[in-house]
C-alpha cells in the first residue's frame, strides 16, 4: 500500500492536534527554608547541616480529568484522591539534594486501579463562627519505588506536602458548581502568595518531606530502616497555568505545515 507524503503529514498533524490544547494544568512553585529535621530510624538528613537551608519545589496538578471530592462546608473542600490515575507530580530541592515524585502511582492489578495517595484541600474564607479562616490550599503527594539488586531490594517511599493560609488577601473563591454539586473548585486560580512577616499568623505556610527506605539483604537476612522527615516554612507560592500548546508542540505543527507546503508545491510542479 502506497502512502503519499500528504497523507503521512496529515496523520502526523492529527496525532499532535489530538492532544488537549486547553489542559487544565497548574504548577505551584514554592520557596522556603528548613525549620526542623527529625530522624525516627537511621539518619538520612543531617539535622544540623540542613537546618535553615533554602527549600524550593513545585506541585503540578492536572485537573483535566475529574477529581472527586466533597464540599464539607461553605468554606472547605477536600478530596482524598486514592483510586484513580495520579493527578499530582511534585519535586523538592533541599540544599543541593533534589527529589522528584513523578511516578505513575502504585498500581494494584488485583483491583485494576491506582493508589496515588494524593490529597487536595482548598479553603475559601473569610470567617467561620466569628473566627478567621482565610483563603488557603493544601496538597499532598506520594511516590514509591522498589529497586532490585543481586542480593535483595531497596524500597523507597516519599511523602511531600505543603499548605498555606492567608487572612489578608482574598484570592480564592468557590464557583457555583462547587457549592451546588461538590464539584472541584478552580485550583488553577492564579496565586501569588508571600509571607512578609513570619512572626504573624495572618499569613502562614509550611510543609514536610518524608523519606522512608528499607533495604532487604538476602545474605544478611536483616533490614536497615530509614525514616527521616524535613519540615519547612514557606515564604512564597506562585502559580503557572498551562492553558495553551507548549513551544515544542507549536514547533512541530509549524514544521509539519511547512513540510506539507513544500511537498504540495513539488507535486504541483511535477
Amino acid at each position: 500500500m502506497n502512502i503519499s507524503y500528504r497523507q503521512l503529514l496529515s496523520s502526523i498533524a492529527f496525532i499532535f492536534s489530538s492532544f488537549s490544547v486547553n489542559s487544565a494544568i497548574v504548577t505551584y512553585n514554592f520557596n522556603g527554608f528548613v525549620s526542623e529535621v527529625e530522624n525516627s530510624a537511621q539518619e538520612f538528613f543531617d539535622p544540623f547541616g540542613l537546618l535553615g537551608e533554602q527549600v524550593a519545589g513545585s506541585f503540578t496538578l492536572d485537573t483535566s480529568a475529574p477529581i472527586r471530592g466533597r464540599l464539607e462546608t461553605g468554606y472547605y473542600w477536600w478530596s482524598v484522591h486514592d483510586n484513580d490515575r495520579p493527578a499530582i507530580t511534585s519535586s523538592i530541592k533541599l540544599g543541593d539534594m533534589l527529589f522528584k515524585l513523578n511516578n505513575e502511582g502504585v498500581y494494584q492489578p488485583e483491583f485494576d486501579e491506582y493508589y496515588p495517595e494524593e490529597m487536595l484541600e482548598m479553603y475559601d474564607g473569610p470567617t467561620y463562627d466569628d473566627g478567621h479562616i482565610g483563603d488557603g490550599i493544601s496538597l499532598k503527594d506520594y511516590a514509591r519505588k522498589t529497586t532490585l539488586f543481586s542480593n535483595g531490594s531497596l524500597d523507597r517511599t516519599l511523602h511531600l506536602s505543603f499548605g498555606f493560609r492567608d487572612l489578608i488577601n482574598d484570592f480564592l473563591a468557590f464557583g457555583e458548581d462547587t457549592l451546588l454539586r461538590d464539584e472541584m473548585p478552580d485550583f488553577t486560580s492564579p496565586v501569588s502568595w508571600f509571607d512578609n512577616d513570619l512572626t504573624s499568623d495572618t499569613q502562614r505556610g509550611g510543609g514536610l518531606f518524608r523519606l522512608i527506605e528499607r533495604v532487604d539483604d538476602v545474605n544478611a537476612g536483616v533490614t536497615y530502616p530509614v525514616d527521616s522527615t524535613v519540615r519547612f516554612t514557606l515564604t512564597s507560592v506562585e502559580t503557572i497555568k498551562v492553558s495553551s500548546p507548549t513551544m515544542t508542540f507549536s514547533f512541530y505543527l509549524f514544521a509539519a505545515f511547512l513540510l506539507w507546503r513544500k511537498v504540495d508545491k513539488q507535486n504541483f510542479l511535477i
